[in-house]
């Protein structure tokens, strides 16, 4: 589960006896300090499917306080987003009068909200040459009473550091069981070559150079001497799943990446018609309630921006081919 904190700058209480307030627990529409870009529909499916949604204090699952009964993204003059909650509190339990209590007079002003990323619903993008993810789609778990958030309006601040490495987005590429040798595959790479980087490995630190081989890690493509990357090697992926799970010494990347690292190279396997291992070093994912395989034409029209740098590389390769072939 990831966490997205903001500093509430305004509430109102509508009802004291029914402990009912409103806020705006989450900004969208604008990259916060994690280099992240939540959309502003991103939680449109989970308003339309979850609600209500658990309110708790400081992402205790034992601490139920309260429920979201009404949600909706606000549009802002700027075309950022706030995501506008009613909260009604548990006034039956001490708890949920205590929790009231604590952001109705002031005591406690910010709040994190909870959810889980569903398969496709990140996009890559770069700006400024540091690459950020943009959200499109969550499911939205849990909002929390917090006692420490980011800054007002952008500033989100989640459970990850601000060096968190990123998972790639899955491909569809051929696969190959060849032998594998990772140090020799990276070492074909060509240098500040970011599009072949993309096809080859699995993850990349937030936050680094783009254009470095160092700023990437899990590498699992076929990489000939003149840097073409080519399929993925299925004992590559088989390897880098052993690691996820604790092999040869483990890794040191977040939990909030293992999954996504996981499901990339699980996929090359079931492209391979071959059954991914288990992944052991992470909870499991909570369901979705959100229809995750309805694409919108505007979606469409937002095609990921790491799908064009992998389809450039791939005419860039297959160019290079056919000039060395013309040559010989």
């Amino acid at each position: 589960m990831e966490y997205k904190q903001s500093q509430i700058s305004e509430i109102k209480v509508l009802d004291e006896t029914q402990g009912i307030v409103e806020a705006y627990t989450n900004s969208m529409g604008i990259i916060d300090s994690d280099g992240d870009v939540i959309e502003t529909s991103a939680f449109n499916n989970s308003i339309q499917n979850n609600l209500p949604i658990p309110a708790l204090v400081g992402h205790n699952p034992s601490a139920v306080v309260g429920k979201v009964v009404d949600a909706q993204a606000i549009q802002q003059p700027d075309g950022s987003a706030k995501l506008y909650n009613k909260i009604q509190f548990n006034m039956d339990t001490q708890a949920g009068k205590d929790a009231y209590s604590n952001v109705a007079g002031g005591y406690v002003r910010e709040w994190s909200v909870g959810f889980n990323i569903p398969e496709n619903g990140v996009e890559l993008d770069r700006e400024e040459n540091k690459l950020i993810r943009r959200i499109k789609d969550l499911d939205w778990v849990e909002v929390s009473s917090v006692l420490r958030g980011a800054s007002p309006n952008t500033g989100t601040l989640s459970a990850k550091s601000e060096e968190e490495k990123r998972a790639l987005p899955v491909h569809d590429t051929g696969t190959t069981d060849e032998s594998w040798d990772g140090a020799v595959a990276t070492r074909n790479l060509n240098e500040d070559d970011e599009s072949a980087y993309l096809e080859a490995f699995a993850f990349v630190e937030y936050g680094a150079n783009p254009d470095a081989k160092s700023s990437y890690k899990f590498i699992h493509h076929e990489v000939n001497t003149d840097g073409d990357v080519g399929d993925a090697n299925i004992r590559a992926c088989q390897t880098g799943i052993g690691v996820l799970n604790g092999a040869r010494g483990g890794t040191t990347i977040p939990d909030a990446a293992l999954k996504g690292v996981y499901r990339h190279l699980a996929a090359h396997l079931e492209d391979a018609d071959l059954e991914p291992p288990e992944l052991k070093s992470t909870e499991p994912e909570q369901s979705h309630s959100a229809d995750i395989d309805q694409v919108t034409e505007k979606e469409n029209d937002e095609r990921d921006t790491i799908a064009q740098r992998l389809i450039a590389s791939r005419l860039r390769q297959s160019n290079k081919r056919i000039a060395k072939g013309l040559n010989e």
